[in-house]
C-alpha cells in the first residue's frame, strides 16, 4: 500500500540562524508528532555556513523533518520558490520563517480548518507580534507557550470567518502589508503551481517587486475569487524590528507595496478596496517619504521615483500635499544655518512664553 500524501507541509528557508531555527523545530516537532502522518516539516537550507545542519540532525532525534541544502546561497525567493514548487508534498503549504515560533495549537487549529472546509483554497493565519527583545530576554531556545498573550496581533479581529472571495482579505486591519507577510499564507499547492510565469528573481534583495514579494504575486495571480478562511486566533508568534533588511523599510513602503497594489488593480481586485490600502499606506509613509527625497544614503533609492509615486497617488492629492508640505519644512530647516536656526528658535521660545504670561 502506498503511503498518502500529508495535508500540509509546514516549508522553513533558513540561512545562517541555526540559533533561531533551534528553537522554530523544537516548537513544531511535538505538533508534526501529533498529526499522525498529516504534516510534513521540510527545511531549506541555502548553504548555511553556521551549525544549522547540526541543529536539524538533533531536532531529527525527537520527529520527522526533510532537510534539503542548496549547493550554494540562491538567495530568498530561489529558496522559498524551492520549497513549495519542488520539495513540499502535501495538499497545502504553510512557510514559516526560521524566526517564527508556533504555539502549541497552532498546526491543530489549521488543519481542523482544512479539514472542515475541504472547498477553501487558500487560509489566512493571524500571529502575534513582538520584539526581538522579549525573545532575548529568555537566553535560552524559547516556544510559542513562553509567549502566552496574543495581542499584539497582525490582524485586528480574533475571530475566525469564512471568507467568499480571497480578495476579500486585501485589508489593513488583515495585514497592513496587504498579504505579504508570507507566514500568514496557508495555500493549496496545487492552485499555487498554477502560476503560468516565470518569475524573474536574482540575489539583489528588494531589486523588484519578484525579489520583494514573489509569494503574493502568485497568490494574486491564482487566488483571486477563490474560497478562502480566516483564522483570526494568533496560531504563530512572530518577531518584527530586528530583520537584518529593515534599512529597506522605506522602499518597501514607497515602491514595493505600491507596486503591489498596482498588481491588485491590473488583475480585478475592486478599486475601492485597494484605494483603501493606498491610504492605509500614506498615513504611515511619510518619514519613508522623507527618506527616499532627502537621504541619498537610503538603501534602494536608485529604485524611487516622485514622480511614479505622486502618479499612483493621484487620487489622494489632500495626504500627498500634506507628505510634502513636511518634507519641505524639513528641508528648509536642514539648509538653514545654525546661527539662523537659533534665532528661530530663540524667538519661538520668546513668543509662546510671552503668550503664556498674557493668558
Amino acid at each position: 500500500m502506498s503511503r498518502s500524501l500529508p495535508l500540509l507541509s509546514i516549508c522553513i528557508p533558513t540561512y545562517n540562524r541555526a540559533n533561531l531555527l533551534d528553537s522554530a523545530l523544537h516548537a513544531l516537532i511535538p505538533q508534526v508528532n501529533a498529526s499522525s502522518g498529516a504534516v510534513e516539516l521540510i527545511v531549506s537550507d541555502n548553504c548555511s555556513t553556521d551549525n544549522t545542519q547540526q541543529v536539524v540532525e538533533r531536532a531529527r532525534a525527537s520527529g520527522p523533518i526533510q532537510y534539503h541544502r542548496n549547493s550554494q546561497n540562491e538567495g530568498v525567493t530561489r529558496n522559498i520558490l524551492r520549497l513549495t514548487n519542488e520539495l513540499a508534498n502535501g495538499e497545502f503549504a504553510w512557510v514559516l520563517g526560521d524566526d517564527d515560533l508556533v504555539r502549541p495549537e497552532g498546526v491543530g487549529r489549521v488543519l481542523a480548518v482544512l479539514r472542515s472546509y475541504p472547498e477553501v483554497d487558500y487560509v489566512f493565519v493571524n500571529t502575534s507580534t513582538k520584539r526581538p527583545a522579549e525573545r532575548h530576554a529568555f537566553g535560552r531556545l524559547v516556544s510559542g507557550a513562553d509567549f502566552p498573550e496574543l495581542l499584539p496581533a497582525k490582524a485586528k479581529s480574533l475571530t475566525d470567518q469564512y471568507v467568499e472571495k480571497w480578495e476579500d482579505l486585501i485589508d489593513p486591519e488583515v495585514d497592513d502589508v496587504f498579504l505579504g507577510a508570507i507566514m500568514c499564507s496557508v495555500f493549496r499547492l496545487s492552485r499555487w503551481r498554477t502560476y503560468p510565469l516565470e518569475l524573474k528573481v536574482h540575489n539583489e534583495l528588494f531589486s523588484s517587486l519578484e525579489n520583494c514579494y514573489p509569494h503574493s504575486i502568485i497568490l494574486a495571480h491564482t487566488m483571486i475569487g477563490r474560497k478562502a478562511y480566516y483564522v483570526g486566533y494568533p496560531c504563530t508568534v512572530t518577531f518584527f524590528g530586528g530583520q537584518e533588511w529593515r534599512g529597506y523599510l522605506p522602499l518597501i513602503s514607497t515602491v514595493r507595496l505600491q507596486e503591489l497594489l498596482d498588481l491588485y488593480r491590473l488583475l480585478g481586485v475592486d478599486v475601492q478596496r485597494v484605494e483603501k490600502c493606498r491610504r492605509f499606506l500614506l498615513g504611515y509613509s511619510a518619514g519613508a517619504l522623507r527618506k527616499m527625497i532627502l537621504d541619498p544614503d537610503t538603501p534602494g533609492r536608485e529604485y524611487f521615483s516622485l514622480r511614479e509615486f505622486l502618479w499612483r497617488n493621484r487620487h489622494h492629492p489632500r495626504w500627498v500635499s500634506g507628505m510634502l508640505a513636511s518634507i519641505l519644512r524639513t528641508w528648509v530647516v536642514y539648509r538653514l544655518p545654525k546661527p539662523v536656526l537659533q534665532v528661530l528658535r530663540a524667538i519661538k521660545r520668546y513668543t509662546t512664553s510671552h503668550v503664556l504670561r498674557c493668558v
